[in-house]
């Protein structure tokens, strides 16, 4: 019998909309970090026929270039695709119970809108609209965040 192992893999695609606006940071590294809200939504039918919606939100966290992209680029409500990795933060909360929170720690952000319509975005009413995306591997994993 041999010792085959499949391999693991982790890697998620999500397309929704913004919750909140970007927020930007630096490590004192230099390294800049930039939180995001993530709204996906399913919509299906229930048993009795009624079409339903639900929604999650996730926290995504862009690094580096991809970071300040995503800062300057993008703002609450505008629909975007996130490529990146699960990741879970263990903390305390405000009652010293232990919580773990996962969020997505995003390779790759594209915004599906191009025009000014949602706010933010680099192109104007005129022209064609370019599709603006961004890729930039993840930095070690760092404790240091400052938010």
């Amino acid at each position: 019998m041999s010792d085959f192992r499949m391999p693991d893999v982790n890697k998620v695609i999500l397309a929704g909309r913004l919750t909140r606006d970007p927020e930007l940071r630096y490590l004192p590294s230099g390294m800049a970090v930039c939180k995001l809200g993530l709204a996906v939504s399913r919509f299906y039918k229930s048993k009795d026929g009624e079409k339903r919606e639900e929604t999650m939100f996730i926290n995504v966290t862009t690094w580096g270039k991809t970071a300040e992209y995503t800062n300057e680029y993008l703002r609450k409500g505008r629909p975007v695709l996130v490529e990146g990795q699960l990741r879970s933060n263990d903390f305390e909360d405000k009652t010293g119970q232990k919580r773990t929170v996962i969020e997505v720690n995003a390779e790759r952000v594209q915004q599906l809108d191009w025009g000014d319509k949602a706010g933010g975005g680099p192109s104007g009413g005129g022209g064609k609209p370019q599709p603006r995306t961004i890729e930039e591997p993840m930095p070690p994993a760092d404790d240091d965040i400052p938010f």
